[in-house]
């Protein structure tokens, strides 16, 4: 859990993980994703690296480019994962959360 929130610490690599989620199923490719935030193509391949690493996203070749997608059971784990241990007070009882967030999460990651 730790190195996914890590990774979405960053302001940038949050957008970033916010527009490929909204993207879903089909994913951009790296140059779609710089075009779109207004940053350059160097900078966004080091932060897709550190989504990449964390389990937030995965690549898939594609001729010269790379297609890069959210990796949506860890979205619904780490959202599970917060709304069990940082978000309870208030929580409405009907939120439904994922059983066993950080045991996904983990399966994700590694």
């Amino acid at each position: 859990m730790v190195l996914c929130l890590e990774a979405l610490a960053s302001p940038v690599r949050l957008d970033i993980f916010r527009f490929l989620v909204e993207q879903e199923p089909v994913g951009l490719v790296s140059g779609e994703i710089a075009e779109h935030l207004g940053q350059t193509h160097n900078g966004i391949s080091f932060h897709l690296k550190s989504l990449q690493h964390a389990g937030l996203v995965t690549v898939q070749r594609e001729g010269r480019h790379q297609r890069y997608r959210a990796v949506m059971p860890v979205v619904w784990t780490l959202v599970a994962y917060l709304s069990e241990n940082c978000c309870t007070a208030g929580v409405a009882p009907s939120m439904q959360t994922v059983p066993n967030a950080e045991e996904n999460c983990a399966s994700q990651i590694s």
